[in-house]
């Protein structure tokens, strides 16, 4: 199978460690461990602003600025047969990787698994700390900041009902309260701790409505003693091990489409901790695809 690497190095907010998440991820050996398992690698393709878009006025408006740059390179990357794996600072990034799946196409009807200890789907009005990052789902499913989203390419929204949240366990009271009630799924970590059963069923009924799947993660999905260097950390979460089996399961279905993995810090991940529990659940995602 070929797959191509692509970077989205820009960041913002309080974490600022994560735009040399990437790079960490490559450092690792990604691409030759790709290549000892007899897949090719086109590759790695990196985002990068103009000097205009460099200039632009405001940092959000710059990161949509990259987002339609990542969109570009997802639609490339399926054009040419390659399966993107999408090594992301932050989690805003999910908007260009679904604006890429929808780019040939406008009426894709795009499905979202969402990885992550937390939903990401604060909206301007809701969020206690203002971050972009916490917004992503919000954005993506159209519940805000639509002027941003279109100019990242993705348009129209992702449905909510055609998200699932995996892992998810820390969210606010008010984010809470909005995914309530968008009908958004939440596969619970005692489903991936068990046999995957909602799992399953859950990739059953989306891959029936949908034309292709966008799978992010968020390392902060796992549990905190893996990824205790982390700035945002959760307990209760899965290990590695759980993790990267739950998606050799899901990416086998025919309709995910990509792949992104965000929030690796190297400069807190002193002891290479958090890119080897991170290359782990990799591995189990492309073993799935791959088959």
């Amino acid at each position: 199978m070929k797959f191509a690497l692509i970077t989205f190095n820009y960041s913002l907010d309080t974490d600022k460690g994560t735009a040399a998440g990437p790079g960490a991820l490559l450092r690792a050996g990604l691409a030759d461990w790709l290549r000892e398992q007899g897949h090719g690698v086109a590759g790695p393709f990196h985002v990068t602003l103009t000097p205009d878009e460099q200039a632009a006025y405001g940092a959000w408006n710059r990161i949509f600025c990259a987002n339609a740059q990542l969109a570009r390179l997802v639609f490339e990357a399926a054009q040419g047969q390659a399966f993107p794996l999408i090594l992301e600072s932050n989690c805003y990034a999910a908007i260009g990787a679904l604006a890429g799946l929808q780019m040939s196409k406008p009426s894709t009807r795009l499905g979202l698994i969402w990885i992550d200890a937390h939903g990401d789907c604060n909206t301007p009005e809701t969020t206690p700390s203002g971050m972009l990052s916490g917004m992503p789902v919000a954005i993506a499913t159209g519940l805000c900041l639509q002027r941003l989203r279109k100019q990242g390419g993705l348009d129209p929204p992702v449905a909510p009902h055609d998200v699932v949240m995996v892992c998810v366990r820390a969210n606010d009271p008010l984010e809470q309260e909005l995914i309530d009630q968008s009908g958004i799924e939440i596969v619970p970590v005692a489903d991936i701790k068990g046999e995957f059963s909602q799992l399953r069923a859950t990739m059953e009924r989306l891959s029936s409505i949908v034309d292709r799947i966008y799978v992010h993660f968020d390392v902060d999905a796992l549990d905190e003693s893996e990824v205790a260097s982390m700035w945002l950390t959760a307990p209760d979460g899965p290990t590695s091990t759980e993790l990267a089996a739950a998606l050799e399961i899901l990416m086998a279905y025919p309709k995910v489409a990509a792949f992104g993995i965000a929030d690796i810090n190297p400069e807190r991940d002193v002891d290479g901790q958090m890119v080897q529990a991170a290359l782990a659940v990799m591995k189990g995602g492309i073993a799935g695809v791959a088959v």
